[in-house]
């Protein structure tokens, strides 16, 4: 039964478009748990915006770009507005690929952050099947790689 009094459950950013991290990170966790069920790859990219000026204008341009950049199968959302930070969750996609996806993304929205005076970085974590991981720990390592400028693997090598 439908109450009318109940808040509605918001899963798109009003700003972007895109999913919000309310609900990127319990979709994570199940394309992870998806992931380790059928050994498979997958790969997760988290874009981090510097140097922009509205926080809301980056975030925009940023999903745009991104929204344009990745599969239908993928899942782009927001994680974070100060500064801003989008995250993309790529199925079934190994390091190469991943890799691959993470140069596309860069350059479509460092292109598009170039009228704002903006810049992007991005960080990219393969995660290999064989081993459970948690969606935090794997934001945890996309975040680390965008500060290094290394990828980051998680789970066993196959």
């Amino acid at each position: 039964m439908d109450d009318p009094q109940a808040e509605p459950l918001h899963i798109v950013d009003r700003t972007t478009g895109l999913f919000n991290e309310r609900f990127v990170r319990p979709v994570l966790e199940d394309e992870l748990a998806r992931a380790h069920r059928y050994q498979r790859n997958l790969g997760v990219l988290l874009i981090e915006a510097d140097g922009t000026g509205a926080p809301d204008d980056a975030l925009k341009t940023m999903a745009a770009a991104l929204a344009g950049t990745v599969r239908d199968v993928d899942t782009p959302g927001v994680m974070g507005r100060t500064p801003p930070q989008l995250l993309a969750i790529l199925p079934d996609t190994d390091v190469a690929g991943t890799a691959h996806a993470a140069n596309r993304v860069l350059t479509a929205v460092n292109e598009a952050l170039k009228l704002q005076g903006g810049h992007a970085v991005v960080g990219l974590v393969c995660v290999r099947p064989g081993q459970r991981v948690r969606a935090g720990a794997v934001i945890e390592s996309a975040s680390r790689s965008l500060r290094s400028g290394r990828p980051e693997m998680m789970g066993k090598p196959v």
